[in-house]
């Protein structure tokens, strides 16, 4: 399994993040869980570019001011076996709404709050500790 981005997409006029329900497959990370757009890496990618690409083959959409918050380890459970992998996590804005979106992978896509992400059960564990432990970082997005 390959070291990964996620990015936490927000469109000011909404005052609102775009997540992914994904999809209900067992032999994937986190099946059926809200989770955030973005996907494996390989070591000599630049990651600018590498956010943009990401989100425009999965969401087709495009993103904008995009800032790096957070490196961290991640442990993924597929099949019962433990993947251990380093994630980064981006902030990026958008003005996309959801009708321009085409979804690749995944259930759906909806706009949400922090609050309201929070207080959902079946959101990714990392997004909930990103959450839990980091959300001042997510408010970067206001500033510059």
């Amino acid at each position: 399994m390959k070291d990964g981005i996620k990015v936490f997409i927000k469109n000011d006029a909404l005052s609102k993040f775009l997540f992914i329900l994904r999809d209900d497959k067992p032999n994937i990370v986190e099946p059926d869980m809200w989770g955030l757009a973005g996907g494996g890496i390989d070591d000599n990618e630049v990651f600018p570019e590498k956010v943009k690409e990401k989100v425009n083959k999965e969401l087709g959409i495009d993103v904008f001011d995009i800032k790096q918050i957070l490196q961290m380890p991640v442990t993924h459970t597929i099949g019962g076996k433990q993947h251990n992998v380093i994630g980064y996590y981006f902030l990026a804005k958008t003005n996309a709404s959801l009708s321009e979106i085409k979804l690749n992978k995944g259930q759906k896509a909806s706009f949400f709050t922090l609050q309201e992400i929070n207080e959902m059960e079946n959101v990714a564990f990392a997004i909930k500790e990103i959450l839990s432990k980091h959300s001042h970082l997510l408010q970067q997005t206001d500033k510059n």
